[in-house]
């Protein structure tokens, strides 16, 4: 970032998409883009209308810039040579596989585990409101708790489909890690993805862990969904061994 460039480049490629609770918004492009574009991506009642007219419209602006590339690099946009995908090696297959097997069932888990004590979590709430009631317990206490449990039942199902699809990516580019394309294999796009995967992983373990101090009598099933992320966490690791090192910079 230079002093007349205020954003942190491509820290939009590399994020959890959750803007509500990112502290970079000021300083990153594509969230200070869709502000200008008059859409904010904090806005949560755009109507499908709405929603499709910018799609479309970031999708023409993206064909323009990928035509105007092609023209630079004399590349006849309109008629492309075929290339032959080369299939990917043993150990990015393998990622991909296992990690969408161990994935599946962690979303089946953690799925289950709301769905299964959506009615358990009504009769908690209803016994703390007759605590604060009878003055066995302090209602701002009690909204405190009850706020941590809510905020961290959030963060376990932002998370759920994500983790999937930043390990499939993250898989698929082992095999460029190593291509000129990329600064070093530490700033490759698979390390990236790797980085902001592990992110992900961290935070639904803490999450997850606060449900079980709080709900111990529901041990069981935590652990479980706590097994599959650590398994998911020790596969990102075991293939993306440095991927502290990537960029950007920033403590997410």
């Amino acid at each position: 970032m230079s002093d007349t460039n205020p954003y942190i480049e491509g820290i939009y490629n590399y994020c959890d998409r959750w803007c509500e609770r990112c502290k970079y918004t000021d300083r990153c492009f594509a969230f200070q883009k869709q502000l200008a574009d008059g859409i904010d991506p904090l806005k949560k009642d755009y109507t499908p209308e709405e929603t499709w007219a910018y799609v479309g419209k970031c999708f023409a602006e993206a064909m323009e810039m990928l035509r105007q590339y092609a023209e630079e690099q004399g590349i006849d946009f309109d008629n492309l040579p075929e290339v032959e995908e080369e299939p990917p090696s043993e150990k990015a297959a393998r990622l991909q596989a296992e990690g969408r097997n161990v994935h599946i069932e962690y979303v089946k888990c953690a799925r289950g585990f709301f769905e299964a004590n959506e009615t358990y979590f009504e009769e908690k709430g209803k016994a703390s409101i007759e605590w604060v009631e009878m003055g066995i317990t302090g209602q701002e206490e009690t909204q405190s708790r009850w706020d941590r449990i809510v905020d961290q039942a959030d963060v376990i199902k932002w998370y759920m489909f994500f983790i999937g699809a930043k390990m499939q990516r993250a898989a698929q580019g082992i095999d460029g890690m190593y291509d000129n394309t990329w600064e070093s294999p530490e700033q490759s796009d698979a390390n990236r993805t790797a980085r902001i995967l592990m992110v992900a992983i961290d935070r639904s373990i803490a999450a997850w862990r606060v449900m079980l101090h709080v709900f111990p009598e529901k041990e069981e099933a935590i652990l479980q969904a706590l097994s599959l992320l650590a398994k998911l966490r020790r596969m990102t690791e075991g293939a993306f061994p440095r991927w502290t090192e990537a960029g950007p910079d920033v403590e997410w």
